[in-house]
């Protein structure tokens, strides 16, 4: 009768002990392929040729505090679900900031590069040029904005407390004095 190992086989493990490592070691293989599947890597998380339209699902907040401030929804970049961007990565950092975010879009509008976000991926349809993600789609070690410049930030201050619309164009007044103002405060120092 030929051995095991001479027809390919490996013996059963030996007890209690050997099985529960031969099944730690089945999940483990199982885990990683499945990981390899669905988990992609920046870029290729990308979804080309995918766009995902409003279908209710549009994502409208302040976009400004994170330095939108052209290509709004109604040129409103203190509620708008978009705007216009300088790169797809853009769009990845503020949908990573933005705790309702699960998937951005970039694409062209109006002759202009614009990032959308949405709550969810209904509307989900083809189209040529477009570029859609989930919200674990972005570059590695990217990391989460801070509303407005975040060198403003200190003793109690934030942007809520400061540059929240309700305070007006201006922002809370009593937040502002020689250093600290609202075009300083209220505007993050990189550009999106």
């Amino acid at each position: 009768k030929p051995s095991a190992s001479c027809v390919g086989l490996v013996s059963p493990p030996q007890g209690r002990q050997g099985a529960r490592r031969a099944m730690a070691a089945a999940r483990l293989a199982l885990a990683l392929l499945v990981g390899r599947a669905s988990a992609q890597t920046w870029p290729a998380c990308q979804e080309q040729g995918t766009v995902i339209r409003n279908a209710g699902r549009a994502l409208f907040t302040n976009m400004q505090g994170f330095g939108a401030t052209v290509g709004c929804f109604q040129d409103d970049c203190q509620n708008t679900d978009k705007f216009v961007a300088s790169s797809i990565e853009s769009c990845t950092k503020v949908c990573l900031s933005l705790p309702e975010c699960e998937w951005w879009v970039w694409g062209q509008e109006e002759g202009e590069q614009k990032c959308w976000f949405r709550l969810g991926d209904d509307g989900r349809e083809g189209g040529e040029g477009w570029v859609s993600g989930s919200k674990s789609c972005r570059p590695p070690d990217q990391q989460a904005m801070v509303m407005g410049n975040h060198d403003c930030w200190i003793d109690g201050f934030n942007y809520d407390t400061c540059c929240d619309p309700k305070f007006g164009p201006s922002g809370n007044a009593q937040c502002w004095d020689g250093v600290f103002n609202f075009d300083r405060c209220c505007f993050p120092k990189e550009e999106l």
